[in-house]
């Protein structure tokens, strides 16, 4: 997926604000529970199968109630491609 089609899909995600539940969004600046992303993995894996969808989403930096996008530092580069593998 080329870079712009993930900014008009977040783009999208963003201005729609009601919560849906194949999406989470989660500020995370820097950091974020290992754990916990484990659930939300779990969880969004489960309503999209249960939705029939190809995919959900957890975007990190924007703000969960306001949807305003802060950015994040958590994983920059590769180093957020390696959580695939350690989700698995």
């Amino acid at each position: 997926m080329k870079s712009n089609d993930l900014k008009y899909i977040l783009l999208q995600f963003v201005e729609d604000n009601q919560k849906k539940e194949i999406i989470e969004f989660k500020e995370a600046k820097s950091s974020f529970d290992f754990t916990k992303l484990g659930r939300y993995f779990s969880a969004l894996s489960n309503e999209a199968n249960l939705k029939g969808t190809d995919s959900a989403w957890i975007v990190f930096g924007v703000e969960d109630m306001s949807h305003k996008i802060v950015g994040t530092n958590f994983r920059n580069n590769d180093k957020l491609h390696s959580l695939k593998k350690e989700i698995v």
